[in-house]
This record gives structure tokens, C-alpha cells and sequence, in this order.
């Protein structure tokens, strides 16, 4: 439930250590001049407000100021003032972009989100022009950032990875930033070498969680050139003057999002303003096509390597397989999304050489060495972060490269970034979505991605154990998974050295409210990608559940995490404007046996069978020859539950909730035993 929480929760803590509080500010330079989304780059604040040309005019009568109320914002870390930012594109696919801004610094927390500014760009290119970077203070005093404040160098994946060497940044420490100063900054990103010469894309999106009293957007683009323009919230007013075609948009935000306001639907969101010069997504593909041509060489070093890694294959299911596999595990992943400094990739020779690269570089390998093996692959732009837009052809949809394989009568998707997928298995966040197949032989086109996993999702939980007398519980617990589940505790176990893995085990056991001692951990062969991981640790409690030795009788359950997913009662949930998520089809299951001191009795608790078209859950107690067994099963039969079965969903979570914490009454034969 909810792409089974239980385990996937456990598994993402490992994986994340620290998650952001809050994001601090917009991404300003979202355009291919700056294809910077997923870099951790620091907008600064927004500019002094011009004066305007009524203002200016000495004989014009002074306007009347209409009376607005102004909401409160002193508990904010910033506000931005004025945002400003001029996009002018020529003819031949070059230009620039210019943000002037202006912020108020409220707290501590925006000095510390302001006070190292980071640009990224891309060298060969573009060119970033910093203008100025200037504190004003209360008393009107200006600190101007000086010139030897400003560094240029490479981003930090190029320190980890040279072959992205191109990819730079301006770094900026702002002099004398503190509580109640004003941050005015001036940066234009120059484009001197279009990516494809006589086309621009470019995506936009207004500030929508931090407060921004005034933000500007203005487009200056040749009048005699065909654009498609597309505009998802405020419609632009659009003039024409000396041979330019002049669009402005306006926006405000003026409250941060409400947390207790109606959800709304998060299917088919688009950036504010989207422009285009491609046609058809098939001019697209053919551009991506020709970029990708000259790095498919299949060298003596990928005729090799290819030779060995299918030596002794003859299915082109198992070649598949076996190239696969050393490509997603074996070539290190460089987290550089797709539009990241250039969209070419690097030859495949020098990816296999160098044993990393990002997405597009490792499709290319992978690719490559298919066709040393007389297999095609071809590559699918796609996005991890939103739907596709089909009306609007244009490279800044997509953020990622993925590949399918066309063999024989069937497709095979498959995603080597993830390292630890299987073949023909795709993240959560890429399943049934539209993405952009370059095929080698015909047009490019639009296709759906599977929503589904090739198989159904598995979880075995197994624990077999004892209480002694004195309420210690010793144990010993099997776990067998795959799918999404699978997928996440295989990471975090390649992520660790395997003389910490009983440490890991230890902060699974946590996750999954086991409190007590691991020892022993033994796990299956993590890099068997395409067979479900199995591990196992020897496990002991002291003062099992709520054990008091003051008592002579104690209330427990089985030992089992929980589900994920779970409502406790009097807790309310908004509906959402969407079908709730539910994760992959498949199935849950938990199953314990806890022997008893010797003399000691229980009632077991009543069984729960909760079935719904999309979901279903149930769980078995039962009590014999002093061993207390539990079954827990949860089966997602669907995808999404329907929006208007919502109650049925609350009450599916309710009754999880209710049977996972109904606990049990244990004691000597001679006392009373119970459940509640």
C-alpha cells in the first residue's frame, strides 16, 4: 500500500541521510541556455523596482495609489521583491538571458540560503556576465561584492567525473549579507554557440513557494521566425516592434502553499511558459538521432568486450541479459540529467574506458555493445519529474535517457542508471508515462511506458523465535523481496561495505520497529539483479513488546513491521484531486511463530479480511501446542484505487491499522489470557 510503504520507507531512509526542509529559491535559468534543474544551484534575490514612465514624467498628474492590504511576512526567511528576467533569442539560435533581482533578508535562514550564490553553464558555449552583487543595509549603506569574490570552476560532478569537464560554475560570497539588508544582483547567461543552430527551447516556471511580491518574464524573439508559444497560467501581453516579437508575462505569490487547502491534481502539470521552435516530435527524434550516430562506433575494445560478455550465449534473451547487466552495474552512474551541459553523448569507447557516465552515455554503451551482438537498442527520452506535453515538441521535456530493445515479437524497456533494475523493469516514476522512441530504421514516436512491473511485486517476511520466562525474545528473521522493494534494500546494501552490513541490518531492524539486537546477517548475492535478495539476521529482545516483570501476564504482538499505509483512527485525510497511488501489483506477506514459555497459554487475536476489486488485505492467528503463529497479507491487485471508492480506501487503511496493533494476552495457565 502505497507503493508498499512499509518497506520502501525503511529502505529510502537508508538511502537519503538528510532531505532539505525547504527549498530556497527559483530556478531562474531554466532554459537550454542554462539546463541547470537538478544541479544544487542558489538563485539569488530579485531587483529594485524601475520607475516607471508616468514616475518619470515631471508634468504628468500623480497617480492615485490604490490601497492594498499587505500580508504579514516577518516570519519569512526572504521575500523576493522583484524577480526580472529578459530572454532575447536571435535568429541562428544564440542569445542571452538576463535576471535582475531583488531580495529582503528576513532571518538567519535566508542569509544562509543567499549567502553563496552558484551559476552553472556550460563552457564551451555560454558565458556568464555578473554584472553586480550588492548589499544595500537598513541605513542605506552599500556592500558591493568585489570581483575577487567571484569564482569560476568546474561543477563538482566533473571533479568526480573529468569527462564532464565542460560543465562549469560561477561562485559567489556575498560580502556583508545579513538579517534586514536588501541582496540586488544583476547575472546575464549569454548562449554564444546554439546547441543546434537556428532552433531554442526554453521552459519557465513562476515561483510558486517563496513569497515574490513582483516577478517579471520578458521574451524578445525574431519576428520572422515561427515559435510556438505556450503559456500554462498567466497569458502574456505580445507586441511587435522592429522586426521583434515581444512577449511579457506578469506574476506575484504572495502566500506559500496552503497545507490545509484542497489537494490539487498533480497529472499533466506544466511548466508557466514553454517555447519551441521544433515542429513534430519526429524532427526531434531525427536531431537526437544524428547526435547520437557517431558515439554508436563498435571499436576492436567493444567487439571485445562484447565477445566476452556473451561467450557461450546463443538466446538473445541471455545476451541481452548479460550485457545489460555489466553496463547497469559495472559502469558507474553519473547523476548528470539529460540537457546537463550538452546533449551529445560520449563515444562508446571512451564510456567502456573510463567505466562511468550518465544517462544518455550509458545507453550509448549499452546500445553499442548490442549491436557488436547483432541486437538492436534505441533510446527513449523521457521524464522522471512530469508528464509529457504532447502539443509542445521540445528537448526541455525530457530529462532522461532510457533504452528499449525491439526482440522479436516483444519490447524490452530497461533503465542501465538504476544499476540495480532488471531487465525490462523501469522506476516507479517513469511507469506509464509518454515518452519519445528514437527507433534506427523508422520515424520517432511517441509511446506509453509499461505501467506495470514485468511480474508481480514480492515481500516475504519470516521470523520463528521464542519468549523465555523473563520476557527475552530470540529469534530468527528471513526476508525475501523484489520488485520496488527489492530494488531499494539492494542499493542500500551495494551502497555499503559488506563489513557494515550488520550495522545496516541493525538500521533496518530499527526501520522496521524492531528495537532489539542483529547478529549473524547473511545476504544473498547482491549483483543477481534478475533474482529476487534474500537476507536473513539472528534476532534478540529483551523485555519483549510491553513486558513487565511486575506481572505476572503481558500483552504482545507478533513480531512484524507494519504494512506501510496504515490510518489510525481519528486521523483525517484530505481527498485528492487524483486516484490515490497504490504501487506495483503484487504481494505482501508476513508470517511469524513465537513459541511460549513452557506452561503458558493465550487467546490469539481475530482475524481480518478486508477485500476490495483493487486491494485486499488479511491476517491469521492461531494458537497450538504452545506456539503462537501469524499470517499478515497484503495484495494490490490494481495500481490506483478509484477516487470515488475514497472511503473504501480510508477504511482498507483503518482496518490495517486496527489489526497491526491489536495485541495479545499471555500468562502462566493458572491466570487469565486475552486480547484487545
Amino acid at each position: 500500500m502505497r507503493r508498499l510503504a512499509g518497506k520502501l520507507m525503511c529502505c529510502s531512509a537508508l538511502l537519503r541521510l538528510a532531505v532539505g526542509m525547504i527549498a530556497v529559491a527559483p530556478v531562474l535559468f531554466n532554459s537550454n541556455f542554462l539546463a541547470a534543474q537538478d544541479q544544487p544551484v542558489k538563485v539569488w534575490p530579485p531587483p529594485k523596482p524601475v520607475p516607471s514612465e508616468t514616475e518619470s514624467d515631471t508634468s504628468a498628474p500623480a497617480a492615485q495609489p490604490s490601497i492594498v492590504k499587505v500580508p504579514d511576512f516577518s516570519k519569512e526567511g526572504l521575500v523576493l521583491e522583484r524577480v526580472s528576467t529578459k530572454i532575447r533569442v536571435e535568429a541562428d539560435g544564440t542569445g542571452s538571458r538576463e535576471t535582475v533581482s531583488r531580495a529582503h533578508v528576513l532571518a538567519d535562514s535566508g542569509v544562509k540560503a543567499l549567502a553563496v550564490l552558484a551559476f552553472t553553464y556550460t563552457a564551451s558555449n555560454q558565458q556568464i556576465e555578473i554584472s553586480y552583487v550588492r548589499v544595500i543595509k537598513p541605513d542605506g549603506t552599500v556592500v558591493t561584492t568585489p570581483d575577487y569574490n567571484i569564482q569560476d570552476m568546474p561543477a563538482d560532478v566533473s571533479r568526480a567525473a573529468p569527462m564532464y569537464s565542460d560543465i562549469h560554475q560561477k561562485h559567489i560570497a556575498v560580502k556583508g549579507l545579513g538579517v534586514g539588508d536588501i541582496l540586488e544582483s544583476d547575472v546575464t547567461l549569454r548562449t554564444i554557440k546554439p546547441e543546434i543552430p537556428g532552433q531554442f527551447w526554453m521552459a519557465y516556471s513562476f515561483e510558486k513557494n517563496l513569497i515574490v511580491l513582483d516577478e517579471q518574464l520578458d521574451l524578445d524573439l525574431p519576428a520572422d521566425k515561427d515559435f510556438t508559444v505556450a503559456s500554462a497560467e498567466v497569458q502574456p501581453a505580445v507586441t511587435t516592434a522592429a522586426g521583434r516579437k515581444l512577449y511579457h508575462w506578469s506574476s506575484l505569490n504572495l502566500a506559500r502553499p496552503d497545507p490545509d487547502a484542497p489537494p490539487k491534481s498533480t497529472r499533466h502539470l506544466k511548466p508557466s511558459v514553454q517555447v519551441t521552435t521544433f515542429k513534430s516530435w519526429d524532427q526531434i527524434g531525427a536531431w537526437y538521432k544524428s547526435l547520437q550516430r557517431n558515439a554508436l562506433v563498435v571499436t576492436p575494445a567493444i567487439q571485445a568486450k562484447a565477445d566476452a560478455l556473451t561467450s557461450g550465449l546463443s538466446n538473445n534473451d541471455d545476451i541481452v541479459r548479460a550485457i545489460f547487466t555489466d553496463v547497469a552495474l559495472h559502469t558507474h552512474y553519473v547523476g548528470v540529467a539529460f540537457g546537463i551541459g550538452r546533449y551529445q553523448p560520449h563515444p562508446a569507447d571512451d564510456v567502456l574506458a573510463n567505466e562511468y557516465g550518465d544517462c544518455k552515455d550509458k545507453h550509448t554503451l549499452l546500445a553499442t555493445l548490442l549491436k557488436a551482438a547483432g541486437i538492436e537498442a534505441w533510446p527513449v527520452l523521457i521524464s522522471a519529474s512530469r508528464d509529457l506535453d504532447p502539443a509542445t515538441p521540445s528537448p526541455a521535456q525530457f530529462d532522461h535517457v532510457i533504452t528499449l530493445v525491439p526482440l522479436g515479437s516483444k519490447f524490452l524497456w530497461m533503465d542501465s542508471t538504476m544499476e540495480v533494475a532488471p531487465v525490462g523493469v523501469l522506476a516507479a516514476v517513469l511507469r506509464d508515462k509518454k515518452a519519445l522512441v528514437v527507433p534506427n530504421d523508422k520515424a520517432p514516436y511517441l509511446e506509453t511506458t509499461p505501467a506495470n512491473l514485468p511480474s508481480p511485486s514480492s515481500v516475504q517476511f519470516k521470523v520463528a523465535g521464542k519468549i523465555s520466562n523473563l520476557g527475552v525474545f530470540a529469534g530468527h528473521v528471513d526476508e525475501t523481496v523484489d520488485g520496488d522493494a527489492g530494488m531499494l534494500f539492494r542499493a542500500a546494501f551495494r551502497r555499503v561495505p559488506q563489513s557494515q552490513w550488520k550495522e545496516l541490518m541493525q538500521a533496518i531492524a530499527r526501520l522496521q520497529n524492531f528495537g532489539g539486537e542483529v547478529s549473524n546477517p547473511q545476504v544473498s548475492q547482491v549483483e543477481q539483479i534478475s533474482q529476487p535478495l534474500a537476507f536473513s539476521f539472528d534476532y534478540t529482545r529483551e523485555k519483549y513488546y510491553q513486558w513487565d516483570d511486575h506481572d505476572r501476564s503481558h500483552w504482545i504482538g507478533p513480531p512484524m513491521p507494519g504494512m506501510g499505509g496504515e490510518l489510525p483512527p481519528g486521523v483525517k485525510e484530505k481527498k485528492p484531486a487524483d486516484d490515490p497511488e497504490l504501487g506495483a501489483i503484487g504481494q505482501t506477506i508476513y508470517r511469524t511463530s513465537v513459541q511460549l514459555p513452557v506452561g503458558w497459554s493465550m487467546t490469539p487475536p481475530r482475524n481480518t479480511d478486508v477485500k476490495e476489486d483493487w486491494g485486499e488485505y488479511f491476517s491469521t492467528y492461531s494458537f497450538s501446542g504452545g506456539i503462537f503463529t501469524a499470517e499478515r497479507c497484503l495484495i494490490v491487485k490494481k495500481t490506483k484505487a478509484p477516487l470515488d471508492q475514497w472511503e473504501q480506501y480510508l477504511a482498507f487503511r483503518r482496518a490495517i491499522f486496527e489489526d497491526e496493533n491489536r495485541q495479545t494476552l499471555i500468562a502462566p495457565t493458572r491466570s487469565s489470557a486475552g486480547t484487545k
